[in-house]
């Protein structure tokens, strides 16, 4: 049976009166406290967090978005399956579900003769989001000013949907039996009139939140928004990597690697009108890899691509921190990277970036890039050859967010 949560313009009026009133009287306590309704902060947090979005541990708010990595030659698709509550609340917890593929590695090696890295599989991530925090001028002009606008959306609002509703009714009202021939014309109009009115609800209540967003955002009424999330996954690979390893009797044989991963992240993030957007992320992972990847030393490649020498699978567990600074209203920012890896492979790897976030014409995140110097084994861990000669190397990442946004 479907709920109808609202059937008059005055029940939608007083609901989102409800829901800045609520706001309004939220008590400030040394400064902190509500300036937008929490589903108003979900949109606000979703366009500040997209405007960084580089590899599939970073947080997306939409309900679609994309990764590519030409590093890597990869490329992931995800999809958030979160569900609004309809009270008003901030996201606290969603999973997402995506695939992810290998392009460039696979296309190349078909022409030079090298291994390819096969990869494709799904990973399955699960985030707990943390209650964000505003903070303002001490309930002062910041606080009030911010009222006053949300004071005059709401007024805004209501003038839409009386206007809106009187249009709906007086057409229903002209609405004859012969216009619906062999229906009863009393149960039409209640039919129309339901789902109207329960679409009117949805539309502005969104509109609402969309509002105090956006009315935030171009006042700069805040000093500091922050928040916190973390996220457990695993990528589960579908097909295996394959390698031709050459034995002592000079024969060949195929060895196989199923790149399993699971991985924890934790992530602080801070925004500030004057100061700008910080994002610093924490996360330990450990991978299924291979004496190919770990680069063997005792491993030697022959002209056909092909190794020579022990292979063995090994778990490689790895720890990494992430900083990423995006200043003031600048699409432009700077990003550090290092990981340490552990075991067989125990090499530390660090990047230097530069996140490039465009947007559309609403002003909302609609593709980042991320220009990337690369420092491969920085410890000077034995590798391979040709791995000890490559240690530095450019990268480029791309993130694109898509549909709608988790409200």
């Amino acid at each position: 049976m479907k709920i109808v949560w609202a059937q008059t313009s005055e029940q939608i009026i007083t609901e989102i009166n409800a829901v800045n009133t609520k706001v309004v009287n939220t008590p400030c306590v040394t400064g902190t406290g509500m300036l937008i309704s929490n589903k108003a902060m979900n949109t606000f947090l979703s366009n500040k967090v997209s405007s960084y979005l580089s590899d599939n541990y970073d947080l997306s708010l939409y309900k679609n978005y994309i990764t590519i990595d030409a590093t890597e030659g990869s490329i992931t698709i995800n999809h958030n399956f979160h569900q609004p509550v309809d009270s008003d609340d901030w996201v606290r917890s969603f999973i997402v579900i995506g695939a992810r593929a290998n392009i460039a590695n696979t296309y190349t090696g078909n022409f030079t003769n090298k291994y390819t890295n096969n990869q494709l599989g799904f990973a399955l991530q699960k985030t707990w989001m943390g209650k964000p925090k505003t903070g303002y001028d001490n309930c002062g002009a910041q606080k009030m000013n911010m009222d006053a606008g949300r004071a005059i959306l709401v007024q805004d609002i209501a003038a839409k949907i009386r206007t809106k509703v009187a249009v709906f009714e007086n057409s229903l009202a002209s609405l004859k039996p012969a216009d619906v021939p062999g229906q009863d014309l009393k149960i039409v109009k209640t039919t129309l009139r339901l789902n109207f009115y329960a679409a009117l609800r949805d539309e502005y209540l969104q509109s609402f939140s969309q509002g105090q967003s956006e009315l935030l955002i171009n006042t700069n009424n805040y000093k500091l928004v922050s928040d916190c999330w973390t996220t457990f996954g695993v990528y589960l690979p579908v097909i295996p990597q394959k390698f031709e390893i050459v034995n002592m009797n000079n024969g060949t044989r195929s060895r196989y690697n199923y790149p399993f991963q699971v991985f924890v992240t934790h992530t602080r993030f801070w925004d500030s009108p004057k100061a700008g957007r910080f994002f610093l992320t924490f996360t330990a992972k450990t991978t299924i890899s291979n004496s190919v990847q770990g680069g063997n030393p005792d491993l030697l490649t022959t002209s056909y691509g092909e190794f020579a020498g022990p292979y063995n699978n090994y778990l490689t567990p790895a720890i990494s921190g992430k900083f990423v600074y995006i200043p003031g209203d600048s699409h432009v920012g700077l990003s550090f990277k290092t990981e340490k890896n552990f075991g067989a492979y125990h090499a530390v790897n660090s990047i230097i970036g530069i996140p490039i976030v465009l947007i559309d014409k609403k002003g909302v995140p609609a593709v980042n890039f991320e220009a990337q110097v690369c420092f491969s084994n920085i410890n000077h861990t034995q590798l391979r050859d040709e791995l000890s000669r490559n240690k530095t190397f450019v990268g480029l990442t791309v993130g694109i967010p898509f549909s709608k946004i988790v409200y």
